[in-house]
C-alpha cells in the first residue's frame, strides 16, 4: 500500500478511534500494528494491502458492517473497493478464531500487547471503572496462561516473555500487599 493511500485511510479512521472522553485509542492500533508487522511479513502487494487494511480497521469491531459505514468509507477513500472492505470486515470479525496468516498476526499482536506490564496497567484502569478490586486483577493476571492453538511459535515465545514480566510485577504487588516486601 502506498504511503499516500495509507495516510488518507489513517486520517479517515483516526477520529473513529476517539473515546467518549476525548482520548484517542489510535496509539493502541499503532502499537498492535508494530507487533503484528514483526510476526508477519506479506509477500505480494495484494497481501500487503489486505494486511494494512486489517491493521487500520481491526479495532473498530463491526463498524464497517453497520449500515452506511462501508459506503461512507468508499465515498471518502475512492481507491478502496467494496469487496476489499468487506474482506477486511470479515477478517476483523474472525480475530477471535483467525484463519489467515494476517489474521493470526493481528490476533497474536493483540494478545502480546495485553499480556505484559502495560496490559496489566490497563487492566487496573478498567477495574477501577468497573468496580473490581486490585486483587481481582492480580488473580486474573496470574491465572492467564492459555495459549491458543493458532498462535505461531515465534509469537508464543513473545507472549510467554510478556506474561512472565507481568507475573513478576504481580508478585511484587502481592508481596507489598502482604507486607512481605521488607524484612525489618
Amino acid at each position: 500500500m502506498d504511503r499516500q493511500l495509507r495516510a488518507r485511510i489513517e486520517a479517515f479512521v483516526r477520529p473513529l478511534y476517539q473515546d467518549l472522553d476525548g482520548v484517542s485509542r489510535f496509539d493502541d492500533v499503532e502499537r498492535i500494528a508494530a507487533i503484528a508487522r514483526r510476526l508477519y511479513v506479506p509477500r505480494d502487494p495484494a497481501d500487503i494491502r489486505e494486511f494494512e487494511l486489517l491493521l487500520l480497521f481491526h479495532r473498530l469491531g463491526k463498524w464497517l458492517d453497520r449500515v452506511g459505514n462501508l459506503s461512507r468509507t468508499l465515498l471518502v477513500i475512492r481507491d478502496l473497493s467494496e469487496e476489499e472492505l468487506r474482506r477486511t470486515a470479515a477478517s476483523a470479525r474472525r480475530l477471535e478464531e483467525p484463519v489467515t496468516h494476517a489474521e493470526r498476526a493481528v490476533a497474536a499482536a493483540e494478545l502480546i500487547d495485553n499480556a505484559g506490564v502495560r496490559g496489566l496497567t490497563e487492566r487496573f484502569a478498567h477495574a477501577r471503572r468497573e468496580g473490581s478490586s486490585m486483587m481481582d486483577v492480580l488473580r486474573a493476571a496470574m491465572s492467564d496462561v492459555a495459549v491458543p492453538d493458532w498462535l505461531p511459535p515465534h509469537a508464543e515465545e513473545w507472549l510467554h516473555a510478556r506474561r512472565e514480566a507481568r507475573r513478576e510485577v504481580c508478585k511484587k504487588l502481592l508481596e507489598e500487599l502482604a507486607l512481605e516486601d521488607f524484612g525489618g
